[in-house]
């Protein structure tokens, strides 16, 4: 009689859960990379602090606010924390020159109190570099509240239901970028970004998985506690899972084209458009390949993939000056679909196709792949890299387009 681990794999969501888990930054650096950001926003806000008197405020965006971080590719890599600094004050108090120099003033005497070298000065950021042991960087945006300008903005392009959705557009900021004309002179017209509204609608996406995730969470840690007192962070969902999984092979893909490689906006916005809050990570995977180029739009012959929550601004500008890095998205999409649908509509759990295998990491997959599955399971190594039939390839090739969409697209910049 064989006696199974119940720790042990025991289907392909078992198996990408693992993975996924496994490319998650550790709870650990988390909570480091935390800590040192909230040290910064005490330093901003310090009495000594020249900013001091316009409430300074430090809050993370990007993919550590919307759950998506994965592991540097090599130990030689770091993860990118980006972070806005927000203060309490208006377009008369600075240009966006002055902004800037004064956040990076202080940025510099925190870096100078801290033993570490002098911040690097960005296009729109400041850079803060931590000891290579930190395994992070810091990129520092200053920014001003701004929401009444971009729902203008938004009122003026015909976004009208979008303006008025305050949840979506109510912490708007305007930011610096020293590569503009009136970057030194006092303007009203300063670059406009909304990280907390794109944050909010991701989170719509994915809502009923997340207020379940928490609640299994709550009931496994013996609390009692609403959805709301729990931290995203503590918890994933399908639509998370997946797209860390998608990233991390389109890392392995383009491991020696970084330059121009998918970028991560544009595969996190398609994969929320695409998901339908399906309750697995592989059910996810295949409503996400299915359909995520749906969500390309051609306007007037420019492929146009639309900030959500700005649906002027195109995720996707770089494509009209530098062609491949359209081809290669699309090169990456053909092979995630051949890749994933062969593993989940033509391989058993326990057997990784070459070519996923591959493009996740071989070691990687070994190291997961033999954590999970029972040897008795296999009946070989623990992991196998499968060749396909011609008649697998064939099943593989059509899988993704028989998964059936259900469920409505949220498109909260339709005009009205």
């Amino acid at each position: 009689m064989t006696i199974y681990d119940k720790n042990l794999a025991k289907s392909h969501d078992d198996i990408l859960e693992r993975m996924a888990e496994a490319l998650d930054i550790p709870p650990s650096k988390f909570e480091e990379a935390s800590n040192r950001y909230h040290a910064i926003g005490n330093w901003l806000d310090r009495p000594e602090s020249e900013i001091a008197q316009f409430k300074p405020a430090i809050s993370p965006q990007g993919s550590f606010v919307l759950g998506t971080v994965t592991r540097p590719f090599t130990d030689a890599e770091e993860y990118d924390v980006d972070l806005v600094c927000r203060l309490e004050a208006t377009k008369a108090d600075f240009t966006q020159k002055t902004l800037k120099e004064a956040v990076g003033r202080e940025v510099a005497l925190y870096a100078e109190a801290h033993g570490m070298a002098d911040p690097d000065e960005g296009r729109r950021c400041w850079t803060l570099n931590y000891a290579a042991g930190a395994q992070f960087h810091m990129d520092i945006l200053p920014a001003l509240p701004d929401a009444q300008h971009y729902q203008g903005v938004l009122l003026q392009k015909g976004f009208r239901a979008l303006a008025g959705d305050t949840g979506l557009t109510g912490h708007a900021i305007a930011i610096t970028d020293n590569t503009l004309p009136n970057y030194e002179v006092a303007s009203a017209n300063w670059p406009l970004s909304n990280p907390s509204g794109y944050a909010a609608w991701f989170r719509n996406r994915m809502k009923m998985r997340l207020d379940e995730a928490k609640l299994a969470f709550a009931k496994r840690a013996h609390i009692s506690a609403s959805v709301d007192q729990i931290p995203d962070h503590k918890v994933k969902t399908p639509l998370q899972r997946a797209i860390q999984l998608l990233k991390r092979h389109r890392d392995c893909m383009f491991v020696g084209d970084c330059e121009f490689r998918p970028i991560s906006i544009i595969i996190t916005t398609l994969a929320a458009h695409a998901y339908n809050e399906e309750p697995t990570i592989a059910g996810a995977l295949q409503s996400i390949l299915t359909s995520m180029d749906r969500y390309i739009e051609d306007r007037d012959g420019v492929a146009w993939v639309a900030n959500p929550v700005n649906p002027s601004e195109n995720f996707a500008d770089k494509w009209v000056g530098e062609p491949k890095k359209r081809a290669n998205f699309y090169t990456w999409l053909d092979q995630a679909r051949r890749d994933f649908g062969l593993y989940l509509r033509a391989s058993k759990y326990d057997e990784m196709p070459t070519e996923l295998r591959k493009n996740l990491g071989g070691d990687f997959v070994d190291r997961m792949m033999k954590a999970a599955v029972p040897a008795s399971a296999l009946g070989m190594p623990a992991i196998a890299a499968t060749a396909a039939s011609a008649d697998d390839m064939r099943r593989a090739e059509h899988a993704i387009h028989q998964i059936k969409q259900s469920g409505s697209q949220s498109k909260p910049w339709a005009k009205a």
